[in-house]
């Protein structure tokens, strides 16, 4: 048996990653209970002894996989609060990334087979809950902000008012699989933003209408 290829760091990191991009993918396509070590093996181009080599069982390949996913949104999160601009124009910017942090239906597809799955793995629930916890941070923050400049007169308290903003970016991602989604993300951004300004009492001007010539 010839031993196996030694490899640098740099592309053992690189293996990994289109394993678990490859991972993700099968995740998306198939459903975790599903997919194969052979599937995702065949999607990365590598043989099911090298996945196995990297990661060990199926199970821990889609645990760190999922992990994968969430740390990749939360990361996602984290840039939008260097955005610029008044309160309502941060929350806008954040909105108008949600349709726009990666593939948009397949992360919406990934991250609705990973809340399911979550309740069976405490490990993966943490990865959950670090999700909400920064979508909550982050639009809290930006929230207290409009509140003590004036700019947002809040219809509700602010913690309903985010927990709101989540359910609605939640439900559009159900909607985003189930193909029910608006045609596309510019309209799903403004519904998010309609909800937003709604709830915050923020007069949203859109642009002016065109008058017909005679």
């Amino acid at each position: 048996m010839s031993p196996r290829p030694q490899y640098s760091s740099d592309e053992v990191a690189s293996r990994r990653a289109i394993i678990l991009e490859s991972a993700l993918a099968q995740i998306a396509k198939r459903g975790p209970e599903t997919v194969r070590m052979k599937d995702i093996a065949e999607a990365a181009g590598v043989s099911v002894g090298t996945v196995q080599y990297y990661f060990g069982s199926r199970e821990d390949l889609l645990v760190r996989a999922f992990s994968t996913h969430s740390a990749s949104v939360v990361k996602a999160i984290a840039g939008l609060s260097q955005s610029q601009g008044s309160a309502w124009e941060q929350l806008q910017s954040s909105l108008r990334a949600v349709p726009t942090i990666g593939d948009f239906r397949r992360r919406s597809q990934v991250w609705i087979e990973l809340v399911a799955v979550s309740n069976r793995n405490g490990y993966l629930r943490a990865s959950v809950d670090e999700v909400f916890d920064n979508w909550s941070a982050h639009f809290r923050t930006i929230i207290d902000r409009g509140i003590r400049d004036g700019s947002f007169r809040p219809q509700a308290g602010p913690d309903l008012i985010v927990d709101t903003l989540i359910a609605a970016i939640d439900g559009f991602d159900v909607a985003v699989v189930a193909g029910r989604a608006p045609a596309s993300s510019d309209r799903l951004a403004e519904s998010l933003e309609l909800i937003a300004a709604g709830l915050l009492s923020v007069d949203v001007k859109g642009p002016p209408e065109r008058k017909s010539t005679p």
